[in-house]
């Protein structure tokens, strides 16, 4: 099964299982588990390993979060702002907000785990505390990668200063890639498992290296 399918699975089943209503349910979890693997993988191509592993990161979650009151102000939350000449689109996990604190929560279903010290300048997080300040203009902003694996919560408190200076380092990062002609093979490895020109076959390396790590 691709990676991708299998964190689409779990964030599905997170989104459907969180609600500010009720605390969450145990047999709801399975039930929505259930259903979303059939749904992504129609085919039953899912390991047993994979399966194993959704499973544990669930169980995790509900041991985690059994008594937790959530304030959810959304989830799977579209944003789109203009940045410079560009504009940005994407997706937010979950927001929570609690009087004056919003809470940007991004799962992560990988094994990878950024450092603590890289937190406040990951660009991803980054440009979801920037949409997040247009939404909620006069709130304090957090932003945390949430490792569904581990548990971890790693996390960052943004300042106006902060979000000042990501808008101009995010506009300086999109400028470096649209002016970047140079198209030297990243040394990223598992970049090449989701790249589109590395499934179609355009990138040779992509290619070879998603070959080798599949034992091929």
């Amino acid at each position: 099964m691709k990676p991708q399918y299998f964190g689409n699975i779990v964030h599905a089943v997170l989104e459907n299982v969180i609600t500010n209503d009720s605390s969450l349910d145990y047999s709801q979890i399975e039930i929505e588990y259930e259903k979303n693997k059939k749904s992504y993988d129609p085919n039953q191509k899912i390991s047993e390993q994979t399966i194993s592993l959704g499973k544990e990161i669930l169980d995790e979650f509900y041991d985690q979060n059994i008594d937790t009151q959530f304030n959810v102000y959304d989830k799977e939350c579209g944003f789109k702002f203009i940045l410079g000449n560009h504009l940005i689109v994407g997706f937010i996990d979950r927001i929570d907000v609690v009087g004056d604190q919003v809470t940007i929560v991004d799962y992560k279903t990988g094994k990878w785990e950024v450092a603590q010290k890289s937190i406040s300048s990951n660009l991803q997080l980054g440009i979801y505390a920037i949409a997040a300040s247009e939404l909620f203009p006069n709130k304090t902003i957090t932003a945390e990668l949430y490792y569904l694996r581990s548990g971890k919560h790693k996390s960052h408190t943004y300042t106006k200063e902060d979000l000042e200076k990501l808008k101009q380092d995010l506009i300086i990062s999109i400028n470096e890639i649209i002016n970047d002609n140079s198209f030297a093979v990243t040394s990223n490895l598992r970049a090449c498992t989701y790249c589109d020109h590395a499934k179609s076959g355009v990138c040779g390396t992509g290619v070879f290296r998603n070959k080798k790590a599949a034992g091929a």
